[in-house]
């Protein structure tokens, strides 16, 4: 089951163009475009009479135009046009989904449109920040969006999972502190005189750095990673920012779709950096797509499943993934805030 009262990131808003995408969410099919006024529309992709995915079809003007028998609907999902016929039934509309340009991304509202506020949108303004420099990239993967956010949460893989990137024998050893609330699950590690990873040393050109790096969980499906860095011994004043963004839409129940990204308030004017962080987080990324969808692939609901110390934070996430659906399914509103 899904959270269906919740914003989810569709697409990047520079994939919305004058033409249809088509994509699947919470195992609904959607078919999105962007209108001659530059606005998001996005309808669910099937014709009310034989259920043609529209998707199949064209746009006119503003309309979309099923390619079975031409009929078109505009973009509130109203039909408007049926050419065999000048009636038009009252039925033959298709359902439309609130659909908003933010942050780069183009956020889908799935649920009860009476519950639908735009405040609720996670802050991810680091990615349109001109105090930041870092680039967004998708990635499909076969596996529940739960194991991806249980991954992000859990630094201590990188050791064994990303050693030519992001490896950390310090990450993976130190004692995390966990801060949970209702929305929010924040694992802190305070590292001092660490080796730089692979990644890091390329980024700051140090062989040990202090770093404090916090790895952050809000609802539904929004990671993100803040790691402020500095040579070591040096005032805190003089700490590099990185935020590394993992952002989670369930695609099918075994399926998702991902974005990441890596943003840094230093450099931001090299794009010989840009390029090379680019190269080492879709490495990284490919590396956690790979080892979650082995676990996907294997998963066996009757077999003997253990935690251990480090699962303390992704367990407090899909607890909080749980009250959100149970209150969903107690159709009360949703009480998400604002990321910190």
């Amino acid at each position: 089951m899904f959270i269906h009262n919740a914003w989810y990131v569709a697409a990047l808003a520079s994939d919305l163009k004058a033409e249809l995408f088509p994509r699947t969410v919470l195992n609904k099919h959607v078919v999105m475009y962007r209108t001659s006024d530059g606005k998001l529309a996005a309808l669910e992709d099937r014709c009310s009479h034989r259920h043609v995915p529209l998707s199949k079809g064209c746009l006119v003007g503003d309309q979309v135009q099923c390619a079975y028998h031409g009929i078109r609907f505009n973009a509130g999902g109203t039909c408007v046009h049926i050419p065999s016929q000048k009636i038009i039934p009252q039925r033959a509309s298709v359902k439309s989904f609130p659909l908003v340009e933010k942050y780069g991304f183009a956020w889908i509202w799935m649920g009860d449109r009476d519950l639908c506020d735009e405040a609720l949108i996670p802050d991810h303004s680091v990615c349109t920040s001109p105090r930041h420099a870092g680039e967004m990239f998708y990635a499909h993967a076969n596996t529940d969006y739960r194991l991806g956010i249980d991954n992000f949460l859990d630094p201590s893989h990188v050791s064994f999972v990303h050693l030519s990137t992001v490896m950390s024998q310090a990450v993976t050893e130190a004692s995390p502190e966990i801060t949970v609330t209702p929305n929010e699950v924040r694992v802190r590690r305070i590292l001092r005189m660490e080796k730089s990873s692979p990644l890091l040393k390329k980024m700051m050109n140090l062989e040990h750095i202090d770093r404090i790096q916090d790895a952050i969980f809000f609802p539904v499906g929004n990671t993100r990673i803040d790691t402020t860095a500095h040579p070591p011994g040096q005032p805190e004043g003089m700490n590099m920012r990185i935020s590394t963004l993992g952002i989670f839409t369930p695609e099918t129940e075994t399926t998702c779709h991902l974005w990441a990204g890596l943003y840094r308030d230093f450099g931001i004017d090299s794009q010989p950096l840009s390029d090379a962080i680019a190269r080492e987080l879709r490495t990284t990324i490919a590396e956690d797509v790979y080892i979650c969808q082995q676990a996907q692939a294997n998963w066996d609901n009757d077999a003997v499943f253990i935690h251990l110390a480090v699962d303390q934070a992704s367990i407090a996430a899909r607890q909080i993934l749980d009250v959100l659906l149970q209150k969903e399914s107690q159709v009360l509103p949703p009480t998400l805030v604002k990321s910190a």
